[in-house]
């Protein structure tokens, strides 16, 4: 499967969802007809769809047509969740979404270049781990946020999707306990604000370097900074990279909830520790 081509063609998908669909909620995103489609594989996106059925942060669904494909638009509120992920001290990125179809190309990102397990940082929702885990992965996710966690063992227990989720700091837990061999983590936090989040991480797992055998990071760019940006190379995480000893070896545009009305999508840099 072509990843890129798949990526372009859910950029042109998304372009034209945003200019159909009319809507005041900002969490909103589209999934097509798993039986009129030929992008992506039909079992997937049938279990997708229970993603979103189960999830209660979407309470409206909406059919579309996309390009010739039937798709069904899911229309949700965060501000729960938002306000809850933001009362903790150690929270550096406050939970906004991803999109479905974008973990799923990630995952999938993952899986071509040969990993097996995944971590996702601030696994919000858990739509990270179940494409992992719908994708044949390994999927742990680390979530500060109880409200959260119980909404991902929600998830997981109504569609029958099993994944592991870890209610802790991402900074203080034992990393030694999970599978580190290959295996990509993933980290939902944009430059700057993630930083101190990125850098407690692979700080810690100096401690584990015999063990990071094909190990990678997935972090999430920006094409636009602040006035002030400390690092405005590598999509806002140049320095990051440097400084960890990581290489680039893939970088997908994406939709996402923070680029859903903007014509610049969301840059996941792929990256794998040099050791």
């Amino acid at each position: 499967m072509n990843l890129n081509y798949l990526a372009q063609n859910l950029i042109k998908l998304k372009n034209e969802y945003i200019d159909k669909i009319h809507s005041y909620n900002h969490i909103r995103e589209f999934i097509p007809d798993p039986n009129h489609q030929s992008l992506f594989d039909k079992s997937h996106l049938e279990i997708l769809h229970t993603f979103f059925k189960f999830n209660k942060i979407y309470y409206k669904e909406q059919s579309i047509t996309l390009a010739n494909i039937p798709c069904i638009s899911y229309e949700g509120d965060i501000n729960q969740f938002w306000l809850s992920s933001k009362k903790y001290d150690t929270n550096y990125q406050p939970f906004l979404p991803t999109w479905g179809l974008s973990a799923l190309v990630m995952v999938l990102v993952a899986k071509d270049l040969g990993f097996e397990n995944i971590i996702d940082i601030g696994s919000g929702d858990g739509r990270l781990l179940f494409c992992g885990s719908i994708l044949g992965l390994n999927s742990v996710g680390v979530e500060i946020d109880k409200d959260l966690c119980d909404l991902q063992n929600e998830i997981s227990s109504f569609s029958n999707v099993k994944f592991q989720v870890i209610n802790g700091d991402s900074n203080s837990i034992d990393y030694s306990q999970l599978e580190l061999e290959n295996t990509m983590i993933f980290i939902s936090a944009l430059p700057e604000s993630g930083e101190m989040i990125s850098y407690g991480i692979t700080n810690q797992f100096e401690k584990y370097r015999d063990k990071l055998h094909n190990v990678g990071i997935t972090l999430m760019g920006s094409h636009t900074y602040r006035r002030y940006s400390r690092d405005r190379s590598m999509w806002g995480w140049g320095k990051f990279i440097d400084d960890c000893g990581l290489k680039i070896v893939e970088c997908l545009s994406l939709p996402s909830s923070w680029t859903l009305d903007e014509k610049k999508e969301t840059p996941y840099l792929f990256t794998l520790f040099k050791y």
